[in-house]
């Protein structure tokens, strides 16, 4: 049976454990300061593409 590869945490691009969900590890790893700077760029970048 062929297993999912694990998925990549798009703040740090590191892969989840095996049997943990993205959104534990972004609960446990990351502050909510980190989460929320992540947000806001990628927010900016729907805004402004790539033109910076």
């Amino acid at each position: 049976m062929a297993r999912k590869a694990p998925v990549e945490c798009p703040v740090c691009r590191e892969p989840t454990d095996a049997n943990e969900q993205l959104e534990d590890h972004l609960l446990a790893a990351h502050t909510k300061r980190k989460l929320a700077t992540f947000i806001v760029a990628e927010a900016a970048l729907l805004v402004d593409g790539d033109a910076k």
